[in-house]
C-alpha cells in the first residue's frame, strides 16, 4: 500500500495558538491535494507549556479544532501534541484524526523530558490502533530514546509509527562541548534503528528555528525524516528551518522487511515463552 505523507517542520509562535492555528489551516490546506496524512510537531499549538498551566487544553477544543479541519479538507492528521488539562494532571498528548474528523487513537508522553516533569504528569501505556493504512503507534519526542515502548507497539503488530518531536541541540547539556552536533547524530541514528529493529515507518516531525521565551532558549535541530527497514531514511530535512515535504512510503518494503529478519515472529515467540 502506498501512503502520501505530508510532514511539516515549522516555527512554533510560543503562547499565541491563535496564530499557530490559522497556520495549520494554511498548512493542511495545501497539503490536502496531494497528501492523504499531515503531521505535524511536538508542542505545536501552544509552544512548550514552561509550566504555563493556563494554556493547557481543558476542554478538548484545540482536539476538535483539528478534527473540523480533518473533515473539512478530508485528510488524516496528526496534530503534533497538545497540552491536556485534566482531573489528574496535564498530559503532553497527541491523537490520530481520520479524514472524517474521528479520533481513533490518543497518546500521553510516558517518556518526559527532564524540564516538563515538573508541570506535566506522565502517560502510562503505550498507544496502537487501526487506520485505513494498517495499524499506527503514536510516540512523542524522548520517547524515541526507548527501544521498550517500540518492542511493546510491534508486539501489536504496528506498522508506522509516528513521532512528533521538539528536540533542541542544547539538550545534549554538557555533551556540546564534546560535539555541538550530539542531539542531530543521536536523532538520525536512532531514527533509522528503531525502523530496522522493529520492521516499521517512522514518521519522525521536528519543530524548526528557536525558542526564545522569557530566557528560555533553545535551536531546535530540524532533522524531520521518514525511515524504512532496507532503505533507511527516505529523506531529512537537515536543517531546522520551516519546510513541509512530502513522503510516499510503500508498505510492502515491511513485509520483505519480516521475510528476511524474521523479527516480528522473534517477537511472537518471545511473548509466548
Amino acid at each position: 500500500m502506498e501512503i502520501k505523507i505530508a510532514v511539516v517542520q515549522c516555527t512554533i509562535n510560543q503562547f499565541a495558538p491563535e496564530k499557530n492555528l490559522i497556520r495549520a489551516e494554511q498548512f493542511i490546506e495545501m497539503a490536502s491535494s496531494q497528501a492523504q496524512l499531515i503531521v505535524f510537531p511536538e508542542d505545536f499549538v501552544v509552544g512548550p507549556l514552561i509550566g504555563r498551566r493556563q494554556f493547557a487544553d481543558y476542554d478538548g477544543r484545540y482536539f476538535r479544532h483539528f478534527q473540523h479541519l480533518a473533515a473539512k479538507y478530508t485528510i488524516d492528521i496528526v496534530p503534533g501534541s497538545i497540552p491536556e488539562g485534566t482531573e489528574t494532571g496535564i498530559y503532553n498528548t497527541t491523537c490520530y484524526i481520520d479524514r472524517g474528523g474521528n479520533i481513533l487513537g490518543k497518546y500521553r508522553k510516558v517518556n518526559l523530558w527532564i524540564p516538563e516533569r515538573a508541570y506535566n504528569t506522565p502517560g502510562t501505556e503505550s498507544c496502537v490502533f487501526q487506520t485505513r493504512f494498517g495499524k499506527v503507534g503514536l510516540i512523542i519526542c524522548w520517547d524515541l530514546i526507548f527501544p521498550e515502548i517500540f518492542r511493546a507497539m510491534a508486539r501489536e503488530g504496528v506498522e508506522m509509527v509516528i513521532c512528533p518531536s521538539y528536540w533542541c541541540l542544547e539538550d545534549a547539556g554538557e555533551g556540546m562541548k564534546y560535539d555541538e552536533n550530539s542531539e542531530i547524530k543521536l536523532v538520525n541514528a536512532l531514527c533509522v534503528t528503531r525502523a530496522f529493529e522493529n520492521e516499521i515507518v517512522l514518521v519522525y516531525t521536528n519543530a524548526a528555528g528557536r525558542l526564545n521565551y522569557e530566557g528560555n532558549t533553545g535551536t531546535l535541530i530540524g532533522q524531520s525524516q521518514v525511515t524504512v527497514p532496507f532503505k533507511g531514511s527516505l529523506g531529512t530535512m537537515e536543517h531546522n528551518e520551516e519546510e513541509m515535504r512530502y513522503f510516499v512510503v510503500d508498505t510492502s518494503i515491511l513485509d520483505d522487511a519480516e521475510k528476511a529478519y524474521k523479527i516480528r515472529e522473534d517477537l511472537r515467540k518471545s511473548v509466548s515463552a
